[in-house]
């Protein structure tokens, strides 16, 4: 699987929470969410932090012979205007940070993950570069400033989107998507 294919399936995971949190607690409150979120907990900018993830992702990966980031950035986009959103929420598409931390960083989104090790042993790079995934958008979510009354039901709107990401990247990549996600 191409780590391109990889972001991909993020941002349609991404997408559609977006669109079940905008269903579920109506479209104008969501914004103003996802907004407080923004001033509540404004990016931190860790190059260190930054530059040691970058490292190990980047070892979790091999080249991709014949490939262009060009070309894979543009399948990117290609899929997320088929996801068909409004301006704003496609916004917070591109906006998502664990996203952000791949475009942002030196990796060549034409890398792509490893079945299996240099030796021919079954690689974990897939499972963990997906955990970690689930893991940030969990962290995502969190962050959100949702009243109580409505977390239960809006953490469970979230889920299942990931849920679906988790099951998917798991079997492109040859392993079997099992255990919880939240």
């Amino acid at each position: 699987m191409k780590l391109a294919e990889f972001l991909m399936e993020l941002l349609q995971a991404h997408g559609q929470v977006l669109l079940r949190l905008a269903a579920l607690l109506g479209e104008e409150e969501f914004l103003e969410l996802l907004e407080q979120a923004e001033e509540l907990h404004p990016r931190e900018d860790n190059a260190e932090a930054e530059k040691v993830w970058e490292v190990k992702t980047l070892s979790r990966l091999t080249a991709s012979p014949g490939d262009t980031a060009h070309q894979s950035f543009a399948m990117i986009q290609g899929a997320v205007h088929e996801m068909n959103l409004p301006s704003v929420l496609e916004f917070y598409i591109w906006a998502y940070p664990h996203y952000r931390a791949f475009v942002e960083s030196g990796i060549d989104l034409s890398f792509r993950i490893p079945r299996l090790t240099a030796t021919g042993a079954p690689s974990e790079s897939g499972v963990s570069l997906v955990e970690e995934a689930v893991a940030q958008a969990k962290e995502w979510f969190r962050k959100l400033p949702i009243h109580p009354s409505q977390a239960a039901a809006a953490e469970r709107a979230a889920e299942i989107p990931w849920l679906r990401f988790r099951t998917e990247v798991l079997k492109r990549v040859g392993k079997r998507p099992l255990g919880p996600v939240y």
